[in-house]
C-alpha cells in the first residue's frame, strides 16, 4: 500500500482515467457479467465519466435492469491498471452528444452527431482501485524473481482503494 493521502489518491485516479481513456465497461446481463470497450470522457468537475453509446446496443437494456457497472482501464506499457465501480444512466441529451462528438465517433455513427440512435451514458463513480506499476515489464520480472529468491513479496508499485463519492 502506498502512503499517499486520500486527495492525492483521488487525483491519481482521475489522472489515470484521463491519460488512458479507453476502458471496458462491465454491466450485468442477467446473472453474467458483460464487458465492452468504450472511450471515456472523464469530467472530474461534474463528478462523472461520460461515454457515447448507441440505443440499439445491449448496454441500455442491461443498465435499465441494474444500473451498477464497472470500468477497467489498462496501460500495459506502463503497467498501470484502474478499476472503477459505480452507477450508470443512459440519457438522450443532444447537447451533451454535441459536446462529446469527435471524428472518431463518425466510425460508429456515419450520419454524424445528429444520428437519433446516439445516447450518452453517464457513469457516477463510487470507488476505485488502482495499481500504478511505473515500471517496464522487464523490471517487474526482475523484481518478481528477486522477491522470490529472497522469500519476500514483490513490490510492483502502488496499489490503493479510493472512495470517490
Amino acid at each position: 500500500m502506498d502512503d499517499k493521502n486520500t486527495a492525492e489518491a483521488i487525483d491519481q485516479v482521475w489522472q489515470m482515467m484521463e491519460s488512458i481513456r479507453t476502458c471496458m465497461l462491465v454491466t450485468k446481463q442477467g446473472e453474467t457479467l458483460r464487458g465492452r470497450p468504450m472511450h471515456a470522457f472523464p469530467a472530474r468537475e461534474e463528478g462523472c465519466i461520460w461515454f457515447l453509446t448507441d440505443r440499439r446496443g445491449h448496454a441500455d437494456d442491461e443498465l435499465s435492469r441494474d444500473p451498477q457497472g464497472a470500468l477497467t482501464f489498462a496501460n500495459g506499457a506502463k503497467n498501470d491498471f484502474l478499476s472503477v465501480s459505480g452507477e450508470c444512466e443512459v440519457l438522450d441529451d443532444r447537447a451533451k452528444v454535441g459536446e462529446l462528438w469527435n471524428d472518431a465517433a463518425r466510425a460508429y455513427w456515419p450520419q454524424g452527431k445528429d444520428d437519433p440512435n446516439i445516447r450518452v451514458l453517464r457513469f457516477l463513480p463510487a470507488e476505485a482501485e488502482y495499481w500504478d506499476g511505473t515500471a517496464s515489464s522487464i523490471l517487474i520480472t526482475l523484481k518478481m524473481v528477486a522477491a522470490r529468491i529472497k522469500g519476500e513479496r514483490a513490490n510492483l508499485g502502488d496499489n490503493r482503494k479510493v472512495p470517490l463519492d
